[in-house]
């Protein structure tokens, strides 16, 4: 824009709720409200869109669009309305479209060249090249979810390429060669894998750390015609489904009063990834397991020539920048530290055309 200036944890709320209580000023918000225009604005993932809400609420300059809401959205006075990217490759392809260097780029087939700052980004970048910079600002990580009713195994190993096709992995789930698992009664369970909508930074990633990069999912694993959003636990109906999960959404959403984020787990269980708990206890409260296998930095994504930018830098650049000082907004919402790579500038990666 043209800037102006394993368990459930129910258990454990009241526990997470006090603490949050000192660590945020108020819940988080949504988008803006309604003609209320922020001089830095971004959109994309839905995997740090409520931590970037919190976000806002101690940074004025900052205005985060969710990944859902409204069909359409405004980003600045007398602007375009135009469609809401969903997703961290929408949020970049958005960005890119606003940067629009070849003078020529649509978003949704409409000109926004302006209107976008940055983009929430849940993966790294896509493909190589400088024009863009990914700024690391937390850790998150990933695990799968089930129905807590559900007899599917609570503990199972990520696979790799070298495990027989039998064998009882996430790899092979995804890969469609693992297909049901045995209920309490012995009787086989179809087994249904489900992933986030095309677009979405944890579907990109699921799919890389399952090391299916190459070869994609197999022919069994769904998305229910891009119905299932990507954090979203409700997403699972059946005993036999299982879906990839943010934990840090996981937890922030557990505490939904407090943080003001929509509780959307369902009767979604996380489970073990190689037998690790994807949530452990820290300072009396429960917190992401900082040594879970499945991890990943997420990112506030600018053009790369906007770094001399004076307000993109403080707030975005350096473990000093507005975001990075930041830590227990980010923490409250689920989400790890990464010290001094918080606000690296380190990453770059290539404009991806809408």
């Amino acid at each position: 824009m043209k800037r102006k200036s394993v368990v459930r944890l129910g258990a454990l709320g009241a526990i997470v709720a006090v603490a949050l209580t000192t660590a945020i000023a108020g819940p988080a918000l949504a988008d803006p409200a309604a003609g209320t225009f922020k001089p830095i604005v971004g959109t994309g993932s839905d995997t740090t869109q409520d931590v970037l809400n919190g976000l806002a609420g101690a940074i004025p300059d900052l205005g985060s669009y969710d990944a859902t809401g409204s069909a359409t959205i405004q980003v600045s006075a007398g602007g375009p309305t135009f469609n809401r990217p969903n997703g961290s490759t929408n949020g970049v392809k958005a960005l890119t479209a606003s940067v629009n260097a070849p003078g020529n780029l649509l978003w949704g087939g409409q000109t926004i060249t302006g209107q976008l700052d940055f983009a929430r980004s849940s993966s790294g970048p896509a493909a190589a090249g400088t024009d863009l910079t990914y700024i690391p600002f937390a850790k998150d990580a990933v695990t799968f979810a089930v129905l807590e009713t559900s007899d599917f195994p609570r503990n199972i190993q990520l696979g790799t390429a070298s495990d027989a096709p039998t064998k009882f992995t996430l790899r092979n789930i995804y890969k469609c060669t693992v297909t049901s698992f045995p209920n309490a009664a012995g009787d086989p369970v179809t087994i249904v894998p489900l992933i986030p909508q095309a677009g979405s930074g944890t579907r990109s990633f699921w799919q890389s750390q399952l090391g299916l990069s190459s070869e994609g999912f197999g022919p069994c694993v769904t998305d229910r015609s891009g119905a299932v959003q990507e954090h979203k636990g409700d997403a699972l109906q059946a005993v036999g489904e299982i879906v990839p999960i943010s934990i840090a959404q996981y937890i922030a959403q557990s505490n939904s009063g407090v943080t003001g984020v929509d509780d959307r787990r369902g009767f979604a269980e996380l489970g073990r990834v190689n037998a690790a708990k994807p949530i452990v206890m820290s300072a009396g409260k429960p917190a992401m397991n900082g040594s879970f296998p499945v991890s990943r930095q997420v990112y506030n994504v600018v053009p790369t020539a906007s770094l001399g930018d004076a307000q993109i830098a403080a707030t975005f650049v350096g473990s000093g920048s507005a975001v990075c000082s930041n830590a227990a907004v980010i923490q409250s919402f689920g989400f790890a530290t990464i010290g001094s790579a918080c606000g690296s500038t380190t990453t770059k990666g290539a404009f991806i055309n809408p």
